[in-house]
């Protein structure tokens, strides 16, 4: 079973370093490898010393990878995560234990551990838009705000902000966080079809598309699974447009204009394949067409 942090985001070897490589979020998040300098950071007493320490670690930007270079308009690919900052100097009073009981009673967050400093808590965070970054860190912020009395990091709302390696014994780690979900984004209300498809084609694949989500059976689980099932459904013409959204949204990174898109490129430009194709991936997963005997 893959990770929830199986997701590509860019490293750098220090601040200084504009171009970097990249890796996985979960290898940046576990790495060992520099834990006597970390240590060596939250001991010293000289704050030159410590910055220094700190910006001669590792960085990565967490919520994304970037190529070329660093920069809003190079990121290749948002890591689906946001980072949330939660600093002891900004949040007088507050242990870093009560901190860190909160992000663990949140349903939404992912992984919670000690900055690189070690005064202060970090949370990554699964967005259900990873689009709409910036409208989740303002919503979070007024959140946390409002409910909790903290303060996030007001650089936490930057896809290209770095953060530095930390390491955290008593990380918290939920592979099974819900998305997070504080904003409201529109998706618009599909027509559906009439179910009296030539040769009763429309009624099959509805049936079919029901128990898909009834049974909440993600049949899109790779780019070419999703391309080749629209590209079946699209044999229906427009009428294929409404399932290819259902079929589509039951994966967790769906959105509306990428599929809405999609699907319109596979009616202009793409050989039909038939609905045999769709019918063949939804059998895999045990969902037939066919009505069940009594």
């Amino acid at each position: 079973m893959n990770s929830i942090f199986d997701q590509y985001i860019s490293v750098y070897n220090g601040v200084t370093d504009n171009v970097g490589t990249y890796t996985l979020l979960g290898n940046f998040l576990g790495s060992k490898r520099h834990i006597s300098r970390i240590l060596d950071l939250r001991a010293e007493t000289d704050e030159n010393r410590k910055k220094a320490i700190k910006l001669s670690l590792p960085m990565a930007t967490v919520s994304g990878w970037f190529s070329p270079s660093r920069k809003i308009e190079h990121l290749q690919r948002h890591s689906g995560f946001i980072c949330l900052d939660i600093d002891g100097k900004d949040n007088p009073g507050r242990s870093v234990d009560e901190i860190r009981e909160l992000l663990v009673s949140r349903e939404d967050v992912a992984y919670a551990a000690l900055s690189v400093g070690g005064k202060g808590m970090f949370a990554l965070l699964p967005l259900a838009w990873p689009e709409k970054h910036i409208e989740h860190f303002e919503a979070l912020k007024t959140e946390f705000l409002e409910c909790y009395g903290l303060v996030l990091d007001k650089s936490c709302g930057d896809v290209t902000r770095l953060r530095a390696l930390s390491y955290d014994p008593d990380a918290y780690i939920n592979e099974s966080a819900k998305r997070c979900e504080c904003i409201e984004v529109f998706t618009p209300t599909l027509a559906a079809p009439s179910l009296t498809g030539i040769n009763g084609d429309i009624r099959k694949v509805e049936r079919c598309v029901s128990q898909l989500e009834e049974f909440g059976i993600n049949i899109t689980g790779s780019y070419e699974e999703w391309f080749n099932i629209g590209a079946s459904l699209s044999a229906l013409g427009e009428d294929g447009r409404y399932y290819f959204h259902r079929v589509s949204r039951i994966h967790p990174d769906y959105k509306y204009q990428e599929a809405d898109k999609k699907f319109t490129n596979l009616l202009k430009n793409t050989k039909r394949v038939g609905l045999g194709t769709f019918f063949y991936w939804c059998q895999q997963y045990g969902i037939t067409y066919k009505r069940q005997q009594q």
